[in-house]
């Protein structure tokens, strides 16, 4: 289906007849679902029906299905059923493909990307693809082509292999030139590969065409990527973050299982009395461990002070998994799955997207002794009310996470440089599959734990900066005005994750806090 339409066994290729074609596109089209025969005798015969159009169908049906697999093709009320069997159809190995390949290192990746964009051989579904039942499906397997081929040339870039990047986006923008996320690649792969005035070269293009057909400018992303191109921060092989540094955690590594079977890896390091770091959006505790995420600094700085446990969600860094619950329910029975093994007197650090999960666990837990809450909040329906802004960048970390996690990673980490970006960019690509990363995201705005701030006792220190520009700094105004003892303190700048600068003060600041009687 991934072209002009074949049907081809062992023995080389089965002809079928144009009214075939179409019958096996539409079915194709819908693979795993029954369409109705009077669907396909429309798009089939259109205005020009026959007399006998049930008979006429079945006769195309009896006659291709000797050519395809046996079962491939079943009749079911009321109408037809092909497989949607990736031994059978192009499209379904093609998905499975897409769907396997970010789950997977570089490494691993590039190989079923590889066989993935191999199996196209032009438009999906060839000549059939304009009929009514098949029109949309085809549109979006030709976008998955080149989300397929993006992301063949991502994986490329992080393996080191910039020129063979640069043949591929080339290739790419010919078709699709004003495809930005393309254009910010192609600079990147150029610009590794020695071709810096190509690079901005390429920019150029893509702005002047941009203005001349839509009268739009580029995105800041781009802006940012032009940016390092020209001050040399992108030109030789990324390097890891500069900050925060330092040697890397020895992490004591195990595993808390928050639900029977479901098994979360924690790792505690430091020493003093207890504190739980909750893991914001995604995490990665190997991320944690050799401090290539921003988050360390404060970590390894509160270290200093407690022995800190932190964890990797249920289907994300260490703590991987095929099937999983992204609900805020989960989330609180991981927090209380982890305090039954930290002990008691627990410091509770949450920030970010763990707030309500933090709340909700604390409330009548005596384990719990204090709460710190740093650029978090209790209600999301409140507090992220444009459903549209909402709804938009969900999907775009789902259908485009390459893209959405450099967007996600500029609200976290804003004011870093364009290598930084990239590289915590790709960190959360590794820490988390698409539709894990959004079902969390959409936990985020979802979640709603404004019912037990009554029943939080324990003395809290609320922490948020000023102009936060992921969490709305009104998050914090939920929090202090709700909870019964709570501690307001409100820092300056555009920051959701600690600069460098702040971590020493804002660990000192909780030091003292957890030490009040």
């Amino acid at each position: 289906m991934l072209g002009a339409i074949e049907v081809a066994g062992r023995d080389g290729g089965r002809a079928i007849g144009s009214r075939q074609h179409v019958l096996v596109a539409v079915l194709a089209a819908n693979a795993g679902s029954v369409v109705p025969a009077d669907v396909i005798a429309e798009a089939i015969w259109g205005d020009d029906l026959p007399a006998d159009r049930s008979g006429a169908l079945h006769t195309l049906v009896s006659r291709l299905r000797p050519r395809l697999p046996e079962g491939a093709l079943q009749t079911r009320a009321p109408g037809y059923l092909l497989a949607d069997d990736a031994d059978v159809l192009d499209v379904v190995r093609f998905e499975e493909l897409l769907r396997s390949a970010p789950i997977l290192p570089a490494e691993g990746a590039l190989p079923l990307l590889e066989e993935a964009t191999a199996l196209w051989r032009g438009p999906a579904f060839g000549s059939a693809a304009d009929r009514t039942a098949v029109h949309h499906r085809a549109i979006e397997l030709d976008e998955l082509r080149v989300v397929a081929r993006e992301r063949r040339a991502e994986a490329l870039l992080d393996l080191g292999q910039a020129a063979e990047a640069v043949v591929a986006l080339e290739a790419l923008l010919a078709e699709h030139p004003l495809r930005e996320h393309s254009v910010g690649l192609a600079m990147e792969a150029l610009a590794r590969a020695g071709r810096r005035s190509e690079s901005l070269r390429r920019y150029s293009t893509y702005r002047e065409q941009l203005a001349h057909e839509t009268g739009l400018e580029p995105t800041a992303e781009l802006r940012r990527t032009e940016q390092a191109v020209l001050s040399g921060e992108i030109g030789t092989v990324a390097p890891a973050p500069t900050e925060p540094s330092g040697a890397p955690l020895r992490l004591r590594v195990q595993t808390v299982e928050r639900r029977p079977g479901e098994l979360v890896a924690s790792a505690a390091f430091g020493s003093g009395p207890p504190l739980l770091f909750l893991p914001g959006w995604i995490s990665s505790l190997d991320a944690i461990g050799d401090r290539s995420d921003p988050r360390a600094a404060l970590v390894a700085r509160l270290a200093e002070d407690f022995t800190v446990t932190m964890y990797d969600r249920y289907g994300t860094g260490l703590s991987s998994a095929a099937d999983v619950d992204v609900s805020l329910d989960a989330s609180v029975d991981e927090v209380r799955a982890l305090l039954g093994v930290v002990g008691d007197d627990v410091t509770l650090f949450a920030s970010s997207c763990a707030g309500p999960s933090a709340l909700i666990a604390a409330a009548g837990t005596p384990a719990v002794g204090r709460l710190v809450l740093m650029c978090t909040y209790a209600c999301g329906p409140q507090l992220f009310t444009n459903a549209a802004v909402r709804e938009s960048l969900v999907d775009l970390v789902e259908r485009s996470w390459g893209m959405g996690s450099r967007v996600i990673a500029d609200l976290i980490v804003p004011g870093i440089d364009a290598v930084t970006l990239s590289v915590f960019a790709r960190f959360q690509r590794r820490a988390a599959r698409p539709e894990v990363a959004a079902g969390y995201l959409r936990q985020l705005y979802e979640a709603d734990a404004s019912g037990v701030l009554a029943d939080v006792r324990q003395p809290s220190l609320v922490l948020h900066y000023r102009d936060d520009p992921a969490i709305p700094s009104a998050g914090s105004h939920q929090l202090a005005v709700g909870l019964p003892d709570a501690e307001l303190v409100t820092l300056e700048g555009p920051y959701h994750t600690p600069p460098g600068g702040d971590v020493e003060r804002i660990a000192h600041r909780i030091a003292a806090f957890a030490a009040t009687p």
